[in-house]
């Protein structure tokens, strides 16, 4: 068969190839299908929790409960799979298959909106955070335990608190946002979580923005939408990543348009939220990174300058503390090795590999901003640079924090990645198993991702440094 310039599958600018239209019209139904599979395994975990007290959701052990939520999670990752598959092979981007994906979206993460966050107590700290605000405390200066009256210590808000010695960690933005839900909704829970749904749903829309500036239909959003772990991690447990996400985004599509200086305030009000964007940085260096780095740090400062005559120097709370402490360790990949071989030749293997991982990590950041993205291929190539890097050195991974790794995979979607954004989900049974167990799941949870890693290393990297390498940076220049 000859294929006419007509005929010929349409290529997008990241390789994506469009299905004909006959292929298409039978997409939306099994989508659709596939959709409210998914919506049931969610009202059926929904309706779980809901039936329960507050503290004690499930009437079995935290080990079957654990176990249930991991089968349930891989469940829904494989409907949302299929569903991916359907929509990026056909290449659809009608209004009935977006409002399906959208609808749906919006759907399971209300399901979960009512539920208790029975996954993450951090929450509660965001209630808590607020309460000091609107009394005219300091989250920065007092930790929960601090006030010590009957009355206080018996508060549901106080008896969740997961860490009720120290101080906030949370930056000034998310401290305005917390005051902002106590005085809209109370101190509640749900009002809380509502907050970040709200961010979630915006996370989406702009990345469908993304999309579409980029060439890439806007129906792949359904990879970012649809993920089960933007759904639990956001409706049912609200962490805060949500509220940084867009503002990520936000950057990306500023530094797209040659706006470094708006590209530098997004990231900068993402680093406000939560302190991790500022790693981001080095990947957004190009010709306009005087102008990104004015417009990160005038930020940062007028995000932090309301705090500092009353705060001073303790104006980022227990955060120094948190990322100083090498026994902070949860759910390691690369540095979980690295600790059991410094262990070979020292008393405080953790303490010496945190100071490995961060050595790697400043070494990476530095190569990377000693070269520029000149386009957005390149961009994302560095943000997965930077990605992967943290991922690797770090001590302590929790689920929620590849959470905004997640969207880009709509763009660019990396099978090392993906696998990564599911098999993450394990980690929640470490809480509840043995130590040689959770030695079992760190392999199944990460020895795939790195051989998807190695698998997909560019011969041309000899010379780079290994997290690099890793990072399967292709379109580096």
């Amino acid at each position: 068969m000859v294929i006419t310039r007509r005929s010929r599958p349409a290529t997008g600018s990241f390789g994506l190839c469009r299905a004909g239209e006959e292929a298409g019209t039978r997409v939306v139904p099994w989508v659709f299908l596939l959709a409210l599979a998914s919506a049931f395994l969610y009202a059926t975990f929904a309706l779980a929790m809901g039936g329960w007290p507050l503290a004690n959701p499930f009437p079995v052990p935290r080990l079957e409960y654990r176990l249930v939520f991991c089968v349930l999670f891989l469940l829904l990752f494989s409907l949302l799979l299929a569903a991916s598959w359907l929509v990026f092979r056909s290449a659809r981007d009608d209004a009935w298959t977006l409002g399906v994906i959208l609808g749906f979206a919006v759907l399971f993460r209300v399901l979960l909106l009512p539920t208790p966050p029975v996954l993450s107590g951090d929450i509660y700290r965001y209630v808590w955070d607020a309460r000091v605000l609107a009394s005219g405390g300091n989250p920065y200066l007092s930790a929960p335990a601090d006030f010590d009256a009957p009355e206080v210590k018996n508060d549901p808000i106080y008896r969740h608190q997961n860490r009720p010695l120290v101080r906030t960690i949370y930056p000034p933005l998310a401290q305005a946002l917390f005051g902002v839900v106590r005085a809209v909704g109370g101190e509640s829970v749900t009002a809380m979580k509502a907050l970040m749904l709200l961010g979630d749903l915006a996370s989406i829309l702009i990345l469908m923005h993304l999309l579409r500036t980029l060439g890439v239909p806007r129906s792949r959003v359904i990879l970012y939408a649809w993920h089960p772990l933007a759904v639990f991690e956001v409706a049912g447990s609200g962490h805060v990543d949500a509220l940084a996400i867009p503002f990520i985004l936000l950057a990306v599509l500023a530094w797209q348009r040659g706006k470094g200086a708006a590209a530098g305030v997004a990231l900068g009000a993402a680093a406000l939220i939560k302190i991790y964007p500022i790693l981001l940085i080095p990947a957004f260096f190009g010709r306009r990174r005087w102008s990104l780095l004015l417009g990160c740090a005038a930020t940062l400062l007028a995000g932090y300058l309301p705090f500092l005559p009353q705060t001073g120097w303790q104006v980022l709370g227990h955060l120094p503390r948190y990322l100083a402490d090498p026994y902070e360790v949860f759910n390691p990949s690369l540095m979980g090795l690295v600790i059991f071989l410094v262990s070979r030749l020292s008393t405080a293997p953790v303490f010496w590999a945190s100071w490995i991982g961060r050595a790697a990590l400043l070494g990476t950041l530095v190569w990377i901003v000693r070269r520029e993205a000149g386009d957005p291929q390149a961009l994302l190539a560095r943000i997965f640079v930077v990605a992967t890097t943290a991922t690797l050195l770090t001590l302590t991974l929790h689920p929620w924090y590849l959470l905004w790794i997640v969207p880009f995979l709509a763009i660019q979607p990396r099978p090392a990645w993906i696998y990564l954004s599911v098999a993450v989900a394990l980690s929640y049974a470490f809480y509840v198993v043995a130590p040689s167990t959770r030695i079992l799941i760190g392999v199944l949870e990460y020895l795939p991702f790195l051989l998807l890693l190695r698998w997909s290393w560019p011969r041309s990297w000899a010379g780079a440094p290994v997290a690099v390498r890793l990072g399967f940076a292709r379109e580096m220049p």
